[in-house]
């Protein structure tokens, strides 16, 4: 369970690639790649072991005004999908 203070970072061994705005997540541990792109792209980047996930969630809800009252479920959703992939973990 997502808690709004959690700090999230990229796993060491997470690699990405930038195309046209779109990321490309490759794990080599799991041999998966991700593709990423709008919020889930951001929530990603934003991801950075510094921002909790309600830092996060403000930011995606200022960037997508439009879909503010689903972006808390929705930031939850993505990084639960990314920590269950072990692209992200929890900090502390």
């Amino acid at each position: 369970m997502i808690d709004n203070e959690h700090i999230f970072q990229h796993a060491e061994e997470a690699l990405l690639e930038d195309m046209d705005g779109e990321l490309l997540l490759y794990y080599p541990p799991t041999a998966i790649t991700l593709h990423l792109n709008g919020p889930s792209a951001v929530v990603w980047q934003l991801c950075d072991g510094q921002r909790s996930c309600s830092e996060i969630i403000q930011i995606v809800q200022e960037a997508y005004p439009e879909q503010a009252a689903q972006v808390e479920g929705d930031v939850h959703d993505v990084i639960t999908d990314l920590v269950d992939r072990n692209v992200l973990r929890r900090v502390g």
